[in-house]
């Protein structure tokens, strides 16, 4: 009886040890969007978040150019979910990028104007984020524009 308890609490502790830890609800957005000046080799920092990347890859996916970046900034926000939302002055498109293992990962182009962004902002709107370009305004998720059937 004595080695049946003894292996019932091994049983039981090894259990525990394997159990999965959730923290929830946990929430990954960043209440305002970072406007972040490109450096010489492309790359943008934010230290209130951490934030370290190159955006050369993102600059000539919009521009078609491999210098394109050179005295720009884009406007970077994060939504709930963690998912990273990036533009910037003249893009066409909002990019949407997930962080998986050390790197981020375009999730999603989402077009927005033929003619390119004039002052873009992004605001918090959870659960979406909101970008605005003058009068003109949007909600934006993960997966496009709200409400849009494309």
């Amino acid at each position: 009886m004595r080695k049946l308890i003894i292996l019932l609490f091994i049983l039981v502790g090894l259990t525990a040890a394997c159990s999965v830890i959730t923290l929830q609800p946990a929430d990954f957005s960043w209440p305002v969007e970072s406007v972040l000046k490109t450096d010489d080799q492309g790359s943008v920092s934010e230290d209130r978040y951490s934030t370290d990347f190159n955006t050369v890859g993102l600059f000539f996916e919009e521009f078609q150019d491999s210098m394109s970046y050179k005295g720009k900034e884009i406007r970077l926000i994060r939504n709930n979910w963690g998912d990273y939302f990036i533009t910037g002055k003249q893009f066409k498109n909002v990019y949407v990028f997930k962080a998986i293992e050390g790197t981020l990962v375009l999730e999603k182009k989402i077009f927005i104007s033929e003619f390119g962004l004039k002052e873009p902002a992004f605001n918090q709107r959870t659960p979406n984020i909101e970008l605005l370009d003058g009068d003109y305004k949007i909600s934006l998720t993960s997966d496009g524009i709200e409400g849009d059937s494309k």
